[in-house]
């Protein structure tokens, strides 16, 4: 508020004064202001409650970020191109995949560098035979197999053990959580596979068992987190070895002999399904029961998939020599014990910065 006062000296005359009037102004603002300065004590009582004032609302802003990184307390949040949710703090990175058993070494899209140290962890349930999952629903019935979680289970038939050997990890139970790390220029890119790029995967030593979990797991060299299941990966390799004790084990029980070279060279490269037809005869013409003494106890090839009586004929007319492995060797159909999976396993895994 502006005062104006006018004082007049006394000492002039009206016509004086008229003539040239003497004005003093006199202008006061924020007078209360400046006399609280002037007070010292109600000076600090100003600051003190202004300082109260900030504190209360600095306080309360941070309770309030508190309580909200309570419930969200992930700085950024990132999804890649296979699926997988990246959840990041100011001192952990945490991510979550969705992993389908059926697939021969997935691809998670989850970047690692060497010396990185993991934690994971793995649940889920898989079911390592649909077929049979269907036939047991189809009849009402109890399956043959059951569900497995990530680790897997321990199989002891005569046909299991003798298997074991030639699944990815020997070490381990069929159907348990594996994973590996694979060079970014080597990293599966499509479901199917070709043998070039499926030569990149077959290293044991880089194969880490998974199951429900491992922590502290330090990672060897950069590249992408792949994972599968503990199963056997069909490689011409593999099957020439399978199909080599099976052989063996045939001719162990036959009292027809055969030549035991001939019948592999006809499994080599490209099957000779018409002269392994040939041998097949040869062993079982006069002893049918031959059939349960096949090692391996592999399945027919699939000429065709009628169930008539002719189709079986069929099937056993080349059965136990034309059987399933010549089927996948032609086929290239390395991940065929796998694509019959059902199943998936959330994966979670933590990354410390």
């Amino acid at each position: 508020m502006e005062k104006e006062e006018t004082k007049h000296t006394d000492n002039t005359t009206p016509s004086a004064q008229s003539e040239n009037p003497k004005v003093e102004v006199l202008i006061v603002r924020h007078k209360q202001l400046f006399e609280t300065l002037k007070n010292p004590r109600m000076m600090w009582r100003v600051l003190l409650s202004l300082f109260i004032i900030i504190v209360v609302l600095f306080a309360g802003l941070v309770f309030v970020v508190i309580s909200i990184k309570s419930f969200y307390p992930y700085n950024v949040i990132q999804t890649n191109l296979y699926g997988a949710t990246i959840m990041k703090t100011e001192d952990k990175e945490v991510i979550y995949w969705l992993f389908n058993t059926a697939e021969l070494w997935a691809n998670s899209g989850i970047e690692v560098h060497k010396n990185d140290e993991l934690t994971i962890r793995a649940s889920g349930a898989s079911f390592t035979a649909i077929h049979h999952l269907i036939e047991s629903a189809k009849n009402n019935s109890l399956p043959s197999d059951k569900w497995v979680d990530t680790d897997g289970q321990n199989k002891t038939e005569p046909r299991d053990v003798l298997r074991a050997k030639y699944r990815i990890s020997n070490q381990c139970e069929v159907g348990k959580l594996l994973m590996q790390v694979i060079p970014a220029e080597y990293q599966k890119t499509q479901i199917s596979w070709d043998k070039e790029a499926l030569s990149h995967f077959d290293n044991k030593q880089n194969i880490e068992i998974i199951g429900k979990g491992r922590e502290k797991l330090k990672i060897k060299q950069d590249g992408i987190l792949h994972f599968a299941v503990n199963d056997i990966v069909l490689t011409d390799t593999i099957i020439d070895q399978m199909y080599r004790e099976n052989l063996d084990s045939i001719i162990l029980r036959c009292s027809n002999k055969i030549d035991y070279n001939k019948v592999m060279q006809c499994i080599s490269q490209n099957p000779k399904i018409e002269e392994l037809k040939k041998y097949n005869e040869l062993i079982f013409s006069n002893d049918s029961t031959n059939y349960q003494y096949v090692g391996l106890r592999l399945g027919y090839y699939p000429f065709t998939s009628e169930k008539s009586e002719e189709a079986e004929k069929t099937k056993r007319a080349y059965y136990p020599l034309v059987n399933e492995l010549i089927y996948y060797k032609e086929k290239q159909y390395f991940d065929a014990w796998f694509m019959d999976n059902v199943g998936s396993f959330l994966i979670v895994i933590e990354r410390k910065k």
